[in-house]
Protein backbone atom coordinates (compact mmCIF):
# COMPACT_ATOMS: atom_id res chain seq x y z
CA UNK A 1 0.00 0.00 0.00
CA UNK A 2 1.00 3.43 -0.84
CA UNK A 3 0.29 6.47 0.92
CA UNK A 4 -0.08 10.73 0.35
CA UNK A 5 1.28 12.80 2.86
CA UNK A 6 4.36 10.69 3.82
CA UNK A 7 6.51 11.48 1.13
CA UNK A 8 9.57 11.45 4.08
CA UNK A 9 7.99 8.41 5.82
CA UNK A 10 6.76 6.90 8.81
CA UNK A 11 7.58 6.73 12.53
CA UNK A 12 8.11 3.11 12.78
CA UNK A 13 9.78 1.05 10.30
CA UNK A 14 8.13 -2.02 11.95
CA UNK A 15 6.06 -3.15 15.01
CA UNK A 16 3.01 -1.33 13.65
CA UNK A 17 -0.38 -1.48 15.16
CA UNK A 18 -3.93 -2.18 14.01
CA UNK A 19 -3.86 -4.02 10.87
CA UNK A 20 -5.86 -6.58 9.03
CA UNK A 21 -6.38 -8.44 6.26
CA UNK A 22 -8.58 -10.70 4.72
CA UNK A 23 -8.80 -13.30 1.63
CA UNK A 24 -11.62 -13.42 -0.53
CA UNK A 25 -13.78 -15.00 2.06
CA UNK A 26 -13.86 -11.70 3.95
CA UNK A 27 -12.61 -13.04 7.72
CA UNK A 28 -10.24 -10.71 8.48
CA UNK A 29 -7.56 -11.39 10.45
CA UNK A 30 -4.38 -9.43 12.65
CA UNK A 31 -1.74 -8.50 10.22
CA UNK A 32 2.16 -7.95 10.68
CA UNK A 33 3.04 -4.83 9.39
CA UNK A 34 6.32 -2.60 8.19
CA UNK A 35 8.19 -0.36 5.78
CA UNK A 36 8.45 -1.59 2.59
CA UNK A 37 10.41 0.77 -0.02
CA UNK A 38 10.29 3.58 2.33
CA UNK A 39 7.15 4.81 1.57
CA UNK A 40 5.22 1.47 1.39
CA UNK A 41 3.67 -0.39 3.78
CA UNK A 42 3.97 -4.50 3.62
CA UNK A 43 0.93 -6.29 5.01
CA UNK A 44 1.06 -9.93 5.51
CA UNK A 45 -0.94 -12.75 7.12
CA UNK A 46 0.35 -16.07 7.79
CA UNK A 47 -3.81 -17.30 7.72
CA UNK A 48 -4.25 -15.28 4.64
CA UNK A 49 -2.53 -16.88 1.04
CA UNK A 50 -4.13 -14.23 -1.03
CA UNK A 51 -5.12 -11.24 1.18
CA UNK A 52 -7.80 -9.06 -1.11
CA UNK A 53 -8.74 -6.25 1.63
CA UNK A 54 -6.75 -4.68 4.26
CA UNK A 55 -7.94 -2.06 7.18
CA UNK A 56 -6.26 -0.28 9.87
CA UNK A 57 -8.02 0.94 13.25
CA UNK A 58 -11.42 -0.01 11.67
CA UNK A 59 -12.44 -1.77 14.89
CA UNK A 60 -13.54 1.14 17.64
CA UNK A 61 -11.16 -1.48 20.34
CA UNK A 62 -8.22 -1.58 17.96
CA UNK A 63 -5.30 1.31 18.69
CA UNK A 64 -2.74 2.32 15.84
CA UNK A 65 0.89 3.16 16.82
CA UNK A 66 1.42 4.29 12.75
CA UNK A 67 2.26 8.54 11.84
CA UNK A 68 4.24 9.74 9.05
CA UNK A 69 7.58 11.97 10.42
CA UNK A 70 5.53 15.31 11.73
CA UNK A 71 3.37 12.84 13.83
CA UNK A 72 0.35 13.24 11.54
CA UNK A 73 -1.18 10.04 12.73
CA UNK A 74 -2.67 7.15 9.76
CA UNK A 75 -5.87 7.97 9.61
CA UNK A 76 -7.92 4.73 9.94
CA UNK A 77 -9.19 3.15 6.45
CA UNK A 78 -10.40 -0.15 4.59
CA UNK A 79 -10.15 -1.11 1.17
CA UNK A 80 -12.98 -3.07 1.29
CA UNK A 81 -16.35 -2.06 0.64
CA UNK A 82 -18.16 -5.07 2.64
CA UNK A 83 -21.09 -5.21 4.97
Amino acid sequence: MSFDHAEEGFNRLSDMEGFEVAGSDKVFYPAKAEVFNNLQIKVTCDKVAQPVAVRYCFRDFQPGNVANLRELPLYPFRTDNWE
